[in-house]
């Protein structure tokens, strides 16, 4: 059985996937092809083209396309609740407009019997749940906003997901997240990790936010009318403006409540169901801060995490639920990796090297070892390598890394790559043998998505890797899921002794981690970046 799984493209990231058998071959996310950052409201095709592509497959060999939203009734229904009937009718005018203009791309002809539509936070929970290897779990998912409802409080066992709690589009989480967002000066969908990070810089303040309704049953309730006469009252601050302990304490008051109502949530779930295993979904998944506030907590002793929770992560979570609901069986895999995307040959690299006149390359037999050296020597390296990453994060294929013992390579890679604000921490990458010696309280983290304290001792080797807080979002790297990559930061530990790297996402400011060599390349030659290692090729600039 073959099974498209496609975003909807009234979504904010778009993607698409391929299942053959209950197998994952292909998954990549729009923005990637189109360089276009997350690819709002646009048809996945590129992403669609590369998925049957790779799976030697063409449109009509597919017996089933699941699209990860609901119906386009559905899609515009809740529109009228809860809003002004001119709002509502505008809105709506829009939307159709849109889905008129969505009609050449043949998946969302509404004619065609194959298009099956999934609830959009189904597909969130299916996307974690039926891949994270455990037979029974709570389940939590939580973003903007996606058919009716902005989330779902679940349980999953076997091939059965039922829903317990559905998170009103009103009183949206992850909406709260994107206005608190806006009014920080960051750009609201996209920029969401700048509060994240500026949040353990200021003191928080929960009873300021008098809009949480704490005693809501069954759990905290965001009461819409209250949250919009709040948001008038804030000082907002201009795109670029200076950064104050105002907006510092605002974004960690947002954040602690943020965190308090996960717990409350998890703790809900486990007193229904007594299970302690979790999976998460949804935009607001990607909050790792609070991912290691629920893995410390009483209620939690497993938790996955599907790396691409956004709302690319209802393409897999759509195909998957076909997949379960056409044949009763969860699929035949578990992602514990995201490489699912492109990946170039050396043969398809050297050509290019040559057409864009690199002045100093070469060909290395261990190019692990020779970028090891580079790093060691405090150099700033591009590393692009195999199938790349879904999801926002840079997990090793795709990426720039640095000496995290160096304490000045934050501010240089900063300043002179990202083009960034210099508070910004950047995450480690960790060889999974020495995890737990860097961090309290480890749990297997590949990743990114989880923040752990780094342990006391181990400060210094990795400070230019932690935030200020002593926090760090760690990438667990394993020799069976990224061979190449694990190689290359063992050889940075047999020269440094620390099996640590600096990985940061290979993009500059505002647009997509890379997809080709090309985009690599020129990527690496306007940033201030040292090296590149783009498959078995080391490029350095004079």
């Amino acid at each position: 059985m073959k099974i498209l799984g496609i975003t909807h493209p009234i979504t904010h990231n778009n993607a698409a996937c391929i299942l053959v058998d209950g197998k994952l071959v292909a998954f990549a996310e729009e923005e990637r092809f189109i360089r276009y950052k997350n690819a709002p409201k646009i048809p996945a095709k590129w992403a669609m083209d590369y998925c049957l592509r790779t799976a030697g497959l063409k449109l009509e060999d597919i017996d089933y396309i699941a699209v990860g939203y609901g119906d386009w009734y559905k899609c515009i229904w809740p529109n009228f609740k809860s809003q002004s009937p001119g709002r509502a009718i505008a809105k709506t005018k829009s939307m159709v407009r849109q889905l008129r203009w969505f009609r050449w791309f043949q998946p969302f002809d509404f004619r065609d019997p194959r298009v099956i539509n999934v609830n959009h936070h189904m597909a969130h929970a299916a996307s974690s749940f039926f891949v994270s290897g455990m037979d029974k779990a709570n389940i939590m998912t939580l973003d903007g906003s996606g058919d009716s409802e902005s989330g779902i409080l679940a349980y999953g066992e076997g091939a059965n997901i039922t829903a317990y709690h559905h998170v009103s589009r009103e009183g949206s989480w992850g909406s709260l997240y994107e206005m608190f967002t806006k009014v920080l000066g960051f750009q609201a969908g996209s920029e969401e990790g700048k509060t994240m990070g500026l949040a353990s810089l200021g003191i928080p303040d929960i009873g300021s936010l008098d809009f949480i309704d704490w005693e809501a049953d069954p759990v905290p309730r965001i009461i819409p009318e209250k949250r919009d006469e709040f948001l008038k009252k804030i000082k907002r601050r201009e795109r670029g403006g200076e950064i104050t302990d105002y907006h510092k304490n605002l974004a960690a008051s947002l954040q602690a409540a943020l965190e308090k109502t996960g717990l409350m949530m998890v703790e809900y779930l486990y007193k229904k169901t007594g299970s302690k295993n979790l999976c998460l979904a949804g935009g607001v998944a990607l909050n790792c801060s609070m991912n290691g506030k629920l893995l410390q907590s009483e209620f939690v002793d497993n938790i996955y995490i599907q790396p691409a929770s956004s709302d690319a992560g209802t393409a897999l979570g759509a195909a998957i639920h076909v997949h379960v609901e056409k044949t009763g069986k969860k699929p035949d895999f578990i992602m514990d990796h995201a490489y699912w995307g492109p990946e170039y040959s050396n043969e398809e690299i050297e050509p290019l090297i040559k057409e864009c006149k690199v002045a100093k390359w070469r060909k290395c037999d261990d190019v692990c070892k020779e970028a090891a050296k580079k790093l060691a020597d405090n150099k700033i390296v591009g590393w692009f390598q195999g199938r790349l990453e879904i999801g926002p994060r840079a997990l090793g294929n795709r990426s720039i890394l640095g000496n995290p013992s160096n304490p000045k390579m934050k501010d240089m890679i900063n300043k002179y790559v990202k083009k960034r604000e210099d508070w910004r921490p950047f995450a480690p990458s960790m060889l999974e043998e020495y995890a737990a010696d860097y961090v309290e309280g480890y749990f297997n983290s590949p990743f990114m998505i989880l923040a752990f304290n780094v342990r006391e001792d181990k400060k210094d080797e990795i400070i230019s890797a932690s935030h200020l807080d002593h926090t760090v979002r760690v990438q667990s790297v394993s020799k069976r899921t990224n061979p190449r990559y694990w190689h290359l930061i063992d050889n940075f530990r047999k020269i440094t002794g620390v099996p640590v790297v600096i990985n940061t996402s290979f993009n500059i400011a505002g647009e997509p981690i890379v997809c080709s060599p090309r985009d690599a390349l020129r990527t690496f030659f306007a940033s201030g970046m040292d090296c590149l290692a783009i498959g078995d090729y080391l490029i350095e600039k004079d």
